[in-house]
């Protein structure tokens, strides 16, 4: 039985360091390999986080028999080859979100990951924030009956409320070639679609108005954009506003990004009142049922962002450690890509547009 998992980290930007976070609280993992395509990023990376190789070329790392496993933290375009590479290496694989840029790559993925030695998957970080794993665990147990639909709610505000992030770590976010396209319905809002089909289940059919807003590094924004969908399940429905203002201060230690969420019933409702910031002075995490309302304040549940990421690095060298799947899969990841792509199409060809159309 394996005692250690092994992680080469492939991207050391800043996001990399809330992921180094969960490896180290875990015992039986320990980062050996850092990978980085700006050699002194690399190198400094791996001397921080205590890794005996670095290297500038992925494919190098690959090379390395004491790499167990790998997290890769890239622009969008690398994230196909790269997880494929990896799976036949025989390397584990946590691959950011999103899975990858289209269905043609997700679905070459998923071809290499059913023949591949190790496990694969697409960490989305919110579906380990704590508040939003005890809502759903209240919604599975029935607290407010019936569900009936989600409704979403996040806003991008000024870059200088939060994380302190070079201009050039960014830009790639706003090319079409390296990011697929979509800083904020396709990249920022896999998290949502993500959360909305782990809530209610796959979606069916998606409209969307999507606009466009420079912000105040000269890059155009596809917000404010306004989402709503059926699921399979003809009873539910959900939607996702987004908002995108260099007005809006969103006080962040991370993004200055923040989300909210109602999830509604047939005996009530639960609410998820803050995510990747702290936009709003409210409990994280409220529950109206059969008559009474509960709410669980900032000393009672874990709500810091970073807690996401910590436990979600924590699950995948679990799971490598106990054979076992980590979420999400390749093929929910697949799902969660063509719902925000529909979401594209709907805005682009100004109709309703089945998630089945999306090839």
């Amino acid at each position: 039985m394996v005692e250690e998992v092994r992680i080469g980290i492939i991207g050391a930007g800043r996001i990399a360091d809330l992921h180094v976070q969960g490896y180290q609280a875990h015992p039986g993992a320990k980062i050996v390999a850092v990978c980085d395509s700006v050699p002194d990023v690399a190198e400094q990376r791996a001397a921080e986080w205590g890794a005996a190789h670095y290297y500038i070329d992925y494919r190098a790392l690959l090379d390395n028999p004491e790499v167990d496993a790998v997290d890769i933290i890239t622009p969008h375009n690398l994230h196909a080859p790269m997880a494929i590479d990896a799976l036949e290496a025989g390397k584990h694989v946590s691959l950011q979100k999103p899975m990858a840029i289209d269905v043609t790559e997700c679905e070459a993925i998923l071809a290499a990951s059913e023949s591949a030695e190790g496990g694969f998957r697409v960490f989305e970080n919110f579906r380990f924030y704590p508040p939003l794993i005890e809502a759903k665990r209240m919604l599975d147990s029935g607290v407010i009956g019936e569900p009936i639909s989600i409704r979403m709610k996040a806003v991008q505000g000024a870059l200088k409320h939060g994380w302190a992030v070079p201009k050039s770590t960014l830009a790639w976010r706003y090319d079409e070639a390296q990011s697929g396209g979509g800083r904020v319905v396709f990249d920022y809002g896999y998290h949502l679609f993500a959360v909305a089909l782990h809530f209610l289940g796959p979606a069916h059919r998606v409209f969307a108005w999507i606009n466009e807003t420079p912000n105040e590094q000269g890059w155009v924004r596809d917000s404010p954009a306004m989402i709503v969908w059926k699921y399979r399940d003809p009873r539910r429905h959900g939607s996702w506003e987004a908002l995108s203002s260099d007005d809006m201060v969103v006080r962040s230690d991370y993004w200055t990004e923040d989300e909210w969420f109602e999830i509604s019933g047939t005996r009530g409702f639960i609410w998820v009142n803050r995510c990747t910031g702290k936009l709003m002075d409210r409990p994280p995490l409220v529950v109206y049922a059969d008559g009474e309302t509960t709410e669980t304040g900032l000393d009672e549940i874990e709500w810091d962002w970073a807690a996401s990421f910590r436990d979600g690095m924590v699950d995948f060298v679990d799971a490598v450690l106990e054979g076992r799947q980590s979420p999400i899969d390749g093929i929910e990841g697949l799902e969660i890509l063509k719902f925000a792509r529909a979401a594209q199409k709907s805005s682009r060809e100004g109709r309703e547009v089945h998630l089945a159309e999306i090839v």
